[in-house]
């Protein structure tokens, strides 16, 4: 069993697409060969991103935030972020 908390500051308004997020992240940690402990992290930051907001539609702000939640959990993340 591993048991991963919250990550981040913010409140949650609407959990539509959180569970599928979630489960997007966990695989992406999956796929990166990582531990399961990770994979529940990368799991938990690609779902609170989703939170954020109504609709279950992840903002490119949203996008943002959890690159930085995964950067803070010490996970790799896609060099999606330079313009």
């Amino acid at each position: 069993v591993v048991r991963v908390g919250a990550v981040g500051e913010t409140q949650a308004t609407d959990a539509t697409g959180a569970g599928d997020l979630f489960a997007s992240g966990f695989l992406y940690g999956m796929v990166k060969g990582l531990s399961l402990e990770e994979c529940c992290k990368a799991g938990v930051c690609s779902g609170g991103s989703v939170i954020r907001d109504l609709g279950g539609e992840v903002r490119p702000e949203n996008w943002r935030w959890m690159f930085q939640q995964m950067h803070l959990q010490g996970l790799s993340v896609p060099d999606l972020m330079k313009n």
